[in-house]
């Protein structure tokens, strides 16, 4: 994975690009402006990639989301342009539901097709097919 340095990323898991996980542990208060710098980063290098979040987050501070919105917002075309897809992995039926219906209104509003999930295995033939198909 030429172009990034995986040890310079904390909130992003790049190990595995163009797969890129969310790090859950990392989503405390305060991780939005750590978030922005990664997905600078990330959208840099050029290469289309995939979000996978392993389970949906909820406990977001109001400044970090207001602060990843902001960027997303700048961002919008080469986000739509580069982001195959973002994936949410979430076991439990209620909260995916409302997984899914927010990432109605993220699709909608950036361009990134959004899929919520049951199990890895799902996740991992979504993003088989979105990578695959990237160029």
């Amino acid at each position: 994975m030429s172009g990034l340095d995986t040890s310079h990323f904390v909130v992003l898991d790049v190990s595995a690009f163009p797969v890129v996980t969310v790090n859950n542990e990392a989503i405390v208060t305060g991780y939005g402006k750590r978030w922005t710098s990664e997905m600078d980063a990330l959208i840099a290098l050029g290469h289309p990639f995939a979000i996978v979040y392993r389970g949906a987050i909820s406990d977001e501070s109001a400044e970090d989301y207001a602060q990843r919105g902001q960027w997303l917002v700048r961002n919008r075309a080469v986000v739509a342009r580069l982001c195959r897809v973002l994936v949410v992995v979430e076991p439990d039926e209620i909260l995916r539901e409302k997984a899914r219906v927010r990432g109605r209104e993220i699709a909608k509003a950036f361009g990134v097709p959004h899929r919520a999930v049951a199990t890895m295995d799902e996740a991992a033939d979504i993003l088989f097919y979105r990578i695959r198909d990237a160029d």
